[in-house]
């Protein structure tokens, strides 16, 4: 796997480097994240957890993909993302507990009433398709 840089762009507001890069798998498939976190880690000399991978997009009918990736001077801050995430979990695990209190709650089922079937009358077909006037 080669990687070649396109863009890198230092941005000391954050504390990253921003970078575009053109990886060519040779013969392989499109890398997965964990390997390009190891790999961009090792190129500039930095550690896998200050990493951040945007995106992996391989090119059509060639082993080469397109890259967006962060390098941090510091731990890369969490995404508020996972918070929702967590919350919205939470929630549905207490609609679950309400369905089954409610469910306990239910009176014992009562007898269905009886339901009569319905009698069909058979069907009378005119002649012709004329009308008589």
């Amino acid at each position: 796997m080669k990687i070649d840089v396109l863009e890198k762009r230092e941005n000391p507001f954050l504390k990253r480097t921003d970078l575009l890069l053109a990886v060519d798998h040779d013969k392989q498939p499109t890398p997965k994240k964990e390997e390009l976190v190891k790999a961009i880690a090792d190129m500039f000399k930095s550690v896998p957890e200050k990493v951040e991978i945007n995106y992996i997009f391989s090119e059509v009918g060639i082993t080469k993909a397109r890259v967006k990736a962060k390098v941090w001077e510091e731990k890369p801050p969490e995404k508020k993302k996972k918070v929702k995430e967590e919350k919205l979990k939470e929630e549905k695990v207490e609609r679950k507990e309400e369905k089954v209190e409610k469910e306990k709650e239910v009176k014992p089922e009562e007898k269905p009433k009886e339901v009569k079937p319905v009698e069909q009358k058979p069907v009378e077909k005119k002649e012709g398709g004329k009308s008589e006037a």
